[in-house]
């Protein structure tokens, strides 16, 4: 397991435990809540700081296709006809200035390579594809959603691990 998703499912148990436990216990919420604030500004801050590098390595970059065969999407007719055309794609709708997108990054390249050949991996830059983001309903970044054949199967909003997004992965493979 990555750093990334370490600190992913970290945070993602802390927030468990804020909405689950008792109410006798709310003083650990609001402390809780205070740990996952504090992060999500840390996260955000480190994405602003790494936003202008990363918008300069994109001018640089020609190619549509990113590392481990992501495909980078720009235009919602584009999406559609790759989603139509293969049995099983995964849509990553993220921007490059959200903390919590950032540390999904690895994970969605380790899928793109586990899945390799049998999943299309994508990613739309919703800040910079708006209409595409509004089309799909996305709401919240990060949001996964993953279409087999051609149809949306399942949708997930907020920063998950490589092994979340596995099994949703396996999840739609197995309901044919």
């Amino acid at each position: 397991m990555s750093f990334a998703d370490n600190v992913t499912d970290k945070l993602k148990q802390l927030e468990s435990f804020t909405e689950n436990s008792p109410l006798y216990l709310f003083p650990f919420k609001i402390a809780s809540w205070t740990l996952l604030f504090l992060a999500l500004i840390v996260t955000n801050i480190l994405a602003l700081i790494y936003w202008p590098f990363s918008a300069i390595a994109k001018l640089t970059r020609s190619e549509k296709t990113l590392s481990n065969q992501i495909v980078d999407i720009s235009s919602e007719d584009e999406l559609k006809k790759l989603v139509a055309k293969h049995d099983y794609v995964l849509v990553d709708f993220w921007a490059e200035w959200c903390g919590p997108c950032l540390l999904m990054s690895s994970a969605i390249e380790s899928t793109s390579s586990k899945y390799s050949g049998e999943v299309v991996v994508t990613k739309v830059d919703a800040s910079l594809n708006s209409t595409v983001s509004k089309s799909f309903g996305v709401r919240g970044l990060p949001t996964i959603i993953i279409f087999r054949k051609g149809v949306e199967f399942k949708r997930s909003s907020g920063a998950i691990t490589f092994k979340q997004i596995s099994d949703l992965v396996e999840e739609a493979k197995s309901q044919c």
